[in-house]
């Protein structure tokens, strides 16, 4: 959990499962990071998201422990646990709320990928979670960045390449014995391996 900080001004979320953390989380995050002047980005692991059928398939623990090693080296970013200590179905706007509480005086921003960006209209609240942010969208290989008509939406387009790479096929390839190398952080590819995760599925 976090408690009130007036030193952070400028605050991005970024949420999502996270199963695995990738090189592409990590590379966007550092451009938005650049382009935006932001403090902090809070890497925020999902309980279950609300528009996914399926959920996570490594503990959350574990998917904590690989945000912790993947973001050690830059100071800031930061991982939080806010959904997973809440369990459920993680809502964005619950969770915005909190922050909101927590840094009253800071920018929110949230980041979010084109693929999801394009969903924002089914997302829960959305002219009230658009009140409160502005969303940092980053290019995702097949998606477009066209805006929805959502009362209040205000949006910055994070200049960074395309992010192709994704968590199912480091899955995917993971469950079929092949290599990740470069695909996740080096710390993250020796946890892999040394709990076997990813081999067996649900």
């Amino acid at each position: 959990m976090v408690s009130q900080n007036t030193e952070i001004q400028r605050l991005a979320l970024f949420g999502g499962a996270f199963d695995p953390v990738h090189m592409g989380h990590l590379m966007v995050a550092r451009y938005a990071l650049k382009q935006v002047g932001l403090d902090r980005i809070l890497f925020i692991p999902s309980a279950q998201s609300p528009l996914k059928k399926s959920a996570p398939l490594v503990s959350d623990d574990e998917r904590v422990e690989m945000l912790e090693l993947a973001t050690s080296g830059e100071q800031r970013f930061r991982v939080d646990t806010f959904e997973v200590e809440e369990g459920g179905v993680s809502y964005s706007i619950e969770t915005v709320k909190h922050f909101r509480a927590a840094y009253p005086n800071a920018d929110l921003f949230w980041m979010i990928g084109a693929d999801q960006f394009e969903q924002l209209d089914n997302w829960r609240d959305i002219d009230t979670l658009a009140g409160h942010l502005t969303f940092l969208v980053f290019g995702r290989t097949g998606s477009s960045l066209e805006p929805k008509v959502i009362e209040g939406l205000e949006y910055f387009e994070v200049d960074a390449p395309l992010m192709d790479t994704s968590s199912s096929q480091i899955r995917e390839l993971c469950k079929n014995g092949g290599s990740i190398e470069g695909m996740v952080s080096e710390e993250v590819e020796a946890f892999i391996s040394e709990r076997g995760l990813y081999t067996v599925t649900k």
